[in-house]
């Protein structure tokens, strides 16, 4: 097996005695009779590199002449090193294990690498006939980073989030592509939060790594607020940055905000046209919007938060940027790893009515409709089958729409 997940963690010297949740979470190793140490170990083994290689290659050999547009890599440093190894919420479920992440980083980055390589090599077929027989890249979690609301007591300011709130933007946001674009592995600020010190020995330039994706695919959701954390600072995972707000419905912060989706992100359309520039003014690499979408169970946002994302990647588009396509997520409701088939995690265009089992019927949501809408209206005009001024003005008019900062929800009350 290449991963068998921890089931049974061992507890660290007096962890038994903290108050929940701290004695629970996986501080230690996971206990030496987990079958986890019989597998691989994941992406900490570079034998995982190899066989993911391998598996790379029969998979390309085999629809090479149906796929021109591959994906080596999904979310690999918000999702499986923030989530999988920082946060401890999804598989492999370690907690801030700052050193076993340093060197899944690294193999993950090698596994880009080769399979970039791999597919190079051995698609060469042209299976759209555009004239380009493959188009690899990886996807990437990107978020709208600003600094939290700083702690106060008596006036005075306790923790200041800025530099936390940077350090998270360059690791999260910038770290991969600056390796997979220009070769850079940024060994330095892992150990010392020095970001993008190129002087340093342990700034490190990888000529074998440089130009290795032929676009960003882009997973947008929404914009986060980031604060101080001396649990990160301290840990082996202080590369992190700081700690997000993750669910701002949760009371016990202070931190203001604009309309929130029903897991608690803020929902930010203006987000998407930065980032999006963000990379076209760094690395000049196209982009591909492979995610984008809103946790919504009544279906009252779906459809504004599509027109108003939609017309923020027009606004890229018109401002230059090498935009390639856009995927909603998703089509239909869907499993979350983390929040199961929770009402309140419902992301799809389409539903199903799980309760009625004699009628398991896709039924469109507003989101679905909106959406329909765009593109006929877009594709028109037969001359230009992009999208559109007048489609997404259309769809303003009959969906509602975000202000760009998503602080207000313009929409008729027959909407």
């Amino acid at each position: 097996m290449v991963l068998t997940p921890p089931i049974v963690f061992s507890k660290r010297f007096g962890q038994s005695v903290l108050p929940s949740p701290l004695r629970d979470i996986p501080l230690g190793d996971p206990i030496r009779t987990d079958p986890y140490w019989k597998s691989l170990g994941g992406w900490e083994n570079y034998e995982t590199v190899r066989e993911f290689i391998e598996f790379v290659e029969k998979v390309v050999l085999e629809f090479k002449d149906l796929v021109d547009y591959w994906i080596t890599l999904s979310e690999p440093v918000a999702s499986v090193i923030g989530v999988g190894y920082v946060a401890g919420l999804w598989s492999p479920g370690f907690f801030l294990a700052g050193n076993r992440a340093k060197r899944v980083l690294h193999n993950l980055l090698e596994a880009h690498v080769l399979a970039y390589d791999t597919i190079s090599s051995f698609d060469d077929v042209d299976a759209d006939g555009d004239g380009l027989p493959k188009m690899v890249g990886f996807t990437h979690a990107m978020m709208s980073v600003k600094t939290a609301q700083p702690s106060r007591f008596l006036g005075i300011t306790l923790d200041d989030n800025k530099e936390a709130a940077k350090n998270f933007d360059y690791f999260i946001n910038d770290y991969f592509i600056n390796a997979v674009v220009k070769g850079e592995e940024d060994l330095n600020y892992l150990d010392t939060l020095q970001r993008h010190n190129e002087n340093s020995k342990n700034f490190i330039i990888h000529e074998n790594w440089k130009n290795k994706t032929d676009f960003i695919g882009i997973n947008y959701y929404r914009r986060v607020y980031i604060c101080h954390s001396n649990i990160v600072t301290l840990s082996s995972a202080k590369f992190v940055g700081g700690k997000l707000i993750n669910n701002l419905l949760i009371e016990g912060h202070n931190q203001p905000h604009n309309i929130l989706s029903d897991l608690g992100w803020e929902i930010y359309p203006e987000g998407l046209y930065q980032i999006i520039m963000h990379i076209k003014r760094n690395w000049q690499i196209p982009i591909f919007v492979t995610e984008n979408g809103v946790a919504d169970k009544s279906d009252r946002y779906r459809a504004p938060f599509l027109v108003s994302h939609l017309e923020q990647l027009k606004r890229a588009i018109d401002n230059d940027a090498d935009v390639l396509g856009y995927l909603h997520w998703a089509f239909m409701d869907n499993y979350e790893w983390l929040e199961n088939y929770r009402s309140e995690a419902k992301f799809g265009l389409y539903r199903i009515d799980h309760n009625n089992k004699n009628n398991l019927v896709r039924q469109a949501t507003k989101g679905a409709e909106a959406f329909k809408l765009i593109i006929k209206e877009s594709c028109n005009d037969c001359h230009d089958v992009g999208l559109n001024d007048a489609a997404l003005l259309k769809a303003k008019r009959n969906f509602g729409f975000f202000t760009p900062d998503g602080s207000s929800l313009i929409k008729d009350d027959k909407q």
